[in-house]
């Protein structure tokens, strides 16, 4: 491909994956409350001003607006400005993954909603310790979709077969891996210790990318969660011997993250490890 071309494709990769979590912003904020998506427009919680959309322009507004209300100069959380940068980022991240191994175009539309979805489900968690069913189950039903269109019209109907067992057999194993987990975990502490929304984030991570994704995924999750747990306690955040939940909903997001992007050359890395 034309280096040009790419500098422009790279771009809109970017401003898309920002205009896109501009809007989520808005999902996360929304959702949890029960409050419409669409109705009313976007505005100013403090004062209730309507935000014009030369003051919604992703990135730059937050920037030009130093962070403050066009009216009553209420300070606006910087988390809108990192969040609009994550979702450029990583839109752009998964277009020049796809461009670096020549994957097809509807390839590069799952990861962006699935990222997309990753990001509601991410920030919700964080807030409310919550994983709404449309980023779970929608996360499932994406992988059935996706795989099932691959199986028919790009690999062939010759791989139905192993299209079944990439898709519902990663999607039975993620969700019936972590529900074990749940179990296990809800025994030895004597009160819940993951939530159900967890169970489906993970089988979704399997119908998308198959039960070597799950293992993956599960791994690299425990390790995040445990690091930023023993972060807490040590910045006195938390202390032991007291229960402090702990959403496991966006570590399962970043080990899910990690393999889009390098789980393959993980597993390689490690089997050469150990033999």
């Amino acid at each position: 491909m034309d280096r040009g071309l790419v500098y422009i494709l790279s771009f809109f990769s970017f401003w898309l994956g920002a205009c896109i979590a501009s809007f989520l912003n808005v999902v996360i904020w929304r959702v949890p409350r029960g409050e419409s998506i669409v109705s009313p427009p976007s505005h100013c919680p403090k004062c209730g001003s309507a935000i014009r959309w030369w003051q919604n322009i992703p990135i730059l507004s937050w920037l030009a607006l130093r962070g403050r209300c066009a009216a009553c100069k209420a300070p606006i959380s910087p988390r809108y400005i990192c969040v609009e940068a994550l979702g450029g980022v990583l839109f752009l991240a998964a277009f020049l993954h796809m461009l670096k191994f020549g994957l097809p175009l509807h390839f590069l539309v799952v990861y962006w909603i699935w990222i997309a979805l990753m990001i509601v489900g991410s920030f919700i968690d964080f807030d409310h310790q919550l994983l709404p069913d449309f980023v779970t189950v929608g996360g499932m039903a994406l992988g059935l979709v996706s795989n099932a269109y691959d199986s028919f019209f790009f690999w062939g109907k010759i791989y139905w077969e192993n299209y079944l067992l990439y898709c519902v057999g990663g999607l039975a194993f993620g969700f019936g891996l972590l529900w074990l987990v749940r179990w296990l975990g809800s025994k030895a502490f004597r009160r819940e210790a993951m939530g159900m929304g967890d169970v489906f984030l993970m089988g979704a991570v399997g119908a998308l990318f198959g039960p070597v994704a799950v293992l993956v995924t599960l791994i690299l999750s425990s390790v995040f969660g445990s690091v930023v747990g023993v972060g807490m306690v040590l910045l006195s955040r938390a202390r032991l011997g007291k229960f402090v939940a702990i959403p496991y909903g966006p570590y399962i997001c970043l080990g899910c993250l990690a393999w889009m992007f390098r789980g393959p050359e993980m597993v390689e890395w490690y089997l050469h490890l150990v033999k």
